[in-house]
């Protein structure tokens, strides 16, 4: 199966994030010097210090040590490098932050 490419800045990144990735779904995503991949465990829009917020719970893939990690994603939005979208039903989506 071909995956789907797409381009985008930061905000519209963020924005696919936040419409398109759903709990249990799988993601690799990469932001500054981190590559981190797993299934999407919960994801929190919550509001932080009077400002909406946006983390993710992965659980990681292959890693016993600590298998959970939170990603702040308006904290690393500007560091967002790229992100390879595997939802449990569709199109594998591969995008790439220009």
């Amino acid at each position: 199966m071909n995956d789907k490419s797409l381009e985008l800045s930061n905000d519209e990144a963020v924005d696919y994030l936040k419409d398109n990735v759903k709990i249990h779904d799988k993601i690799e995503i990469s932001y500054n010097r981190i590559f981190a991949e797993g299934e999407i465990l919960n994801m929190d829009f919550s509001e932080y210090y009077g400002k909406p917020g946006f983390k993710i719970l992965l659980n990681l893939e292959n890693d016993s040590s600590n298998p959970t990690i939170e990603i702040d994603i308006n904290e690393v939005r500007d560091d967002l490098i790229e992100f390879h979208h595997y939802p449990k039903n569709g199109e594998d989506v591969f995008i790439t932050i220009v």
